[in-house]
């Protein structure tokens, strides 16, 4: 349910972005307690792709294996658009489902003990191998997610809300 919900939830936005340039209005305190995902898109040079995608396997890729190992990301997907545009916005998108806030899932290391637990021995590959990832990577950005909960009365973007807190944790 929650996946069709993601996909239905991705569709519209991409949708809606390209549709227009308009600012979205803010979540006014939405999602403090919800379960949220993110979207990295990237936008490679043409053909590179398998390039990049090999350095992202070998390079990126264990910080969120790292992740998902400890809890602290729940799902990670890597995709790519099925089909062509006359200009394309973006080669790969990466999904990531993230635990409910307060679900008590940390990990023993932050993002550079990570890689220094991983890479340590292999420091300068590893520089190289993003470097090289960020070269052929000409646009990049990320958007987090929150889902509406469309039984509030009204529901409106412009009203602040429990943001998925029952009334005991808002207060």
């Amino acid at each position: 349910m929650f996946r069709k919900t993601m996909l239905n939830i991705l569709v519209t936005w991409l949708m809606l972005s390209f549709a227009s340039t308009a600012l979205p209005q803010g979540n006014n305190g939405r999602g403090k307690c919800m379960q949220s995902f993110g979207i990295s898109f990237y936008l490679v040079k043409g053909g590179y792709e398998d390039e990049w995608l090999d350095l992202y396997m070998k390079w990126h890729y264990p910080l969120m294996a790292y992740a998902l190992e400890h809890g602290t990301t729940l799902e990670h997907k890597l995709m790519v658009p099925d089909g062509h545009a006359q200009v394309p916005e973006w080669t790969f998108a990466a999904t990531f489902l993230f635990p409910s806030p307060g679900s008590g899932a940390s990990a023993p290391l932050d993002r550079a003990g990570q890689i220094q637990h991983l890479f340590g021995d292999r420091m300068e590959d590893y520089v190289a191998g993003e470097k090289r990832r960020w070269e052929l990577t000409l646009k990049h950005w990320d958007t987090d997610f929150i889902e509406l909960d469309k039984s509030e009365d009204p529901l409106s973007v412009y009203l602040p809300s429990a943001g998925g807190c029952s009334q005991d944790q808002y207060g």
